[in-house]
């Protein structure tokens, strides 16, 4: 059988190992909490920011469009205007 002491000695070690493992899940719990909320915090700031090159490839697709349809009803105007005028036929 094993004297006292010992067996004091051997619970006061494992009550300090319980301790440093707590203590060491402490810190992991609290550097996950960290992490997340600057993961969280980062994706709320890409999402502003997607948002913001959404609207601006929306409104340069919008001034494409209004280009296009600009040089397409000029490009029926010149046809049409050649037609009327007579187009390739020329009187002597």
């Amino acid at each position: 059988m094993t004297p006292p002491l010992d067996r004091v000695d051997f619970i006061e070690r494992d009550v300090i190992s319980h301790a440093k493992s707590i203590g060491a899940l402490t810190d992991r719990m609290s550097d996950y909490e960290t992490e997340a909320a600057k993961r969280e915090v980062r994706d709320e700031y890409l999402e502003k920011r997607l948002t913001g090159i959404e609207g601006r490839l929306d409104s340069i697709n919008r001034l494409g469009w209004w280009v296009l349809t600009a040089f397409g009803t000029s490009a029926i105007a010149l046809v049409t205007n050649f037609i009327f005028r007579g187009g390739f036929f020329h009187a002597p």
